[in-house]
């Protein structure tokens, strides 16, 4: 066997050593004669997407370019309470993430002391309202907030006008409104509705009631729920109610009056992550004609690159009625109303004696 060429003669020990070094290697292989499959990760990524969304762009990452990505779920408000952790951020069965993906970019611009800064080739571009000016991180897509409703249960004399519709008693238990401490998209409509709001008492408080004290836990379930007539109208993105609308589906949608946020979601490469090429080659990636394409065309989002057009029948973003919030503030904002948001629901669950 050439394997022992060059040992024959020698000291006996190394010749055991080497038929053992031999046995252990050959019982490791499996019985097809293929190597091993070691368990690795090329690119871990941290996201706060739907699997519907971040499922087919990291899925089409790792087709083209032959990296094994592991992807790691959670909300924006676990993603805060690791970055704060004084043993230390990040992490996940021992694998130390590289990459953030899809956070508001509020949260990301409150915490880039925990980002590298990175200027994508891409960066050109991108829409000069979707840039960071350090670098810190990438836009990713940009989502218009609406209110959507079911045509066939809502007459047009009860079209909703605003935020303050979702407090309109004939709707109680009739609004689909996703857990805000799940979704950075429904922590963000709650911030713009209580911003806006100007009517007496507590919106949190109003609106909690008109849900009933139940939320739902994606925004699948609120599209469906308001398509199949479970639910009257709901909060949603406005690339889903348009796409829906444009099928034929009996929904139509509104831009609340008092003002919607318009805030992009983006992408940022953790400080002395192990994998800093991958991490770059992954930022490039979503933000690059292709991917900006696919995100319009099938998942319902408006790209951040001017040379991708949204979908047919759209309105420019500059003439949407948008909020102008500091990003900084809108984050501490959110953080605030969260937490006054968890304190509704257990008040409630006490007096309920639950």
């Amino acid at each position: 066997m050439k394997l022992f060429k060059g040992i024959k003669g020698k000291w006996p020990a190394v010749w055991a050593l080497s038929l053992i070094c031999c046995f252990l290697l050959s019982s490791c292989q499996p019985e097809t004669g293929e190597p091993p499959m070691l368990s690795h990760s090329d690119l871990v990524v941290y996201t706060v997407q739907e699997k519907g969304i971040c499922e087919p762009v990291v899925k089409e990452f790792e087709e083209r370019t032959g990296l094994n990505v592991k992807v790691v779920t959670g909300s924006s408000e676990e993603l805060l309470k690791t970055l704060e952790d004084s043993s230390g951020p990040y992490g996940d069965g021992g694998e130390i993430w590289d990459v953030v993906f899809g956070v508001g970019i509020e949260t990301l611009e409150e915490k880039k002391e925990y980002w590298q800064a990175y200027e994508s080739p891409e960066i050109s571009t991108i829409a000069g309202a979707f840039r960071c000016q350090d670098h810190k991180w990438t836009s990713f897509s940009a989502c218009p907030l609406v209110i959507m409703y079911n045509t066939n249960v809502v007459t047009y004399r009860e079209v909703p006008e605003g935020w303050i519709s979702l407090l309109e008693p004939r709707w109680k238990g009739r609004v689909a409104f996703m857990d805000p401490g799940r979704s950075d998209i429904y922590s963000s409509a709650l911030a713009a509705a209580v911003y806006t709001y100007r009517g007496e008492g507590d919106y949190m408080e109003h609106l909690a009631d008109n849900l009933e004290y139940g939320s739902l836990s994606s925004l699948s379930e609120v599209n469906s729920g308001i398509l199949d007539g479970r639910y009257s109208l709901g909060v949603t993105i406005e690339g889903a109610a348009h796409a829906l609308r444009l099928a034929g589906a009996d929904v139509d949608y509104i831009y609340p009056k008092e003002g919607t946020t318009v805030l992009p979601e983006g992408t940022a490469i953790v400080n002395g992550c192990p994998r800093p090429e991958a991490a770059r080659r992954f930022v490039d990636f979503t933000v690059s004609k292709d991917v900006q394409r696919i995100l319009v065309s099938d998942l319902n989002r408006r790209s951040v690159r001017m040379d991708v057009p949204p979908l047919p029948g759209l309105s420019p973003v500059n003439r949407l009625p948008v909020i102008n919030m500091d990003l900084k503030e809108l984050s501490r904002g959110k953080k605030e109303i969260l937490k006054q948001w968890n304190g509704v629901l257990s008040l409630h669950k006490r007096r309920a004696g639950g």
